[in-house]
């Protein structure tokens, strides 16, 4: 496969005339414009950042990107396309949309620029509550995990917490995290100029590094 170059700018521009035209004529009008600038080159992107992370961190991921058309029968909105892309890098394990409730990093582009990070697309109480288990058997570990995280300013903790949840003899450190239904580390940006580079795998390999100590922590998660 062609190494990655950058996206385009038309890359943006197809995104936000995708986003006013989403319709199926609109898109077969323009299906060679959406491989040409959006399909190939995220397919590239996902091949040469997985191999650069792998030959940083020793991690053999593989990478799935989702499809342009949208899932609209169980959709009030029935806009028949993603006005976006994204992509996820997850464990050669986790099979068919098994990922979904694993640890993966992800990047998404969108006509407004792009966000990147690690987490859970969604997951399971199933898997939360071992999550809060191993927290309770490895506290230090786990607090000298995020200590590091929160000396970092990028990527900024996001999901949904539990109203109620037992945080006893915990550290206090621990508890946004102890609380989340499900969670993700996530760095939002506009659109920049490492968007149209070939620096952009390289970037996001090194951005992740940050994330590979709480990545591997919960990795080891088996339910």
């Amino acid at each position: 496969m062609p190494k990655f170059h950058g996206f385009l700018p038309e890359t943006i521009d197809f995104l936000w005339e995708l986003r006013m035209n989403n319709s199926k004529e609109w898109m077969d009008q323009n299906r060679e414009r959406y491989k040409a600038v959006l399909k190939e080159p995220f397919e590239r992107l996902a091949a040469d950042a997985v191999a650069k992370l792998a030959k940083a961190t020793g991690e053999e991921l593989d990478w799935a990107i989702s499809r342009i058309n949208r899932d609209i029968r169980y959709s009030k909105d029935k806009s028949p396309y993603r006005a976006c892309r994204w992509m996820v890098f997850k464990e050669p394990t986790a099979v068919g949309t098994t990922w979904k409730t694993h640890p993966v990093f992800y990047f998404e582009l969108t006509p407004e620029g792009y966000t990147h990070g690690m987490g859970f697309y969604e997951t399971t109480p199933t898997f939360m509550k071992a999550f809060r288990e191993k927290i309770k058997a490895k506290p230090a570990a786990f607090a000298t995990i995020i200590g590091k995280l929160e000396k970092q300013s990028k990527f900024l903790l996001m999901g949904e917490d539990y109203k109620k949840v037992d945080i006893a003899g915990l550290p206090p450190e621990v508890y946004p995290w102890y609380a989340k239904k499900s969670f993700a580390l996530i760095e939002t940006k506009g659109v920049e100029e490492i968007l149209f580079s070939a620096e952009l795998p390289q970037m996001l390999t090194e951005e992740w590094k940050s994330l590979l100590p709480l990545y591997r922590f919960l990795k080891e998660i088996k339910v």
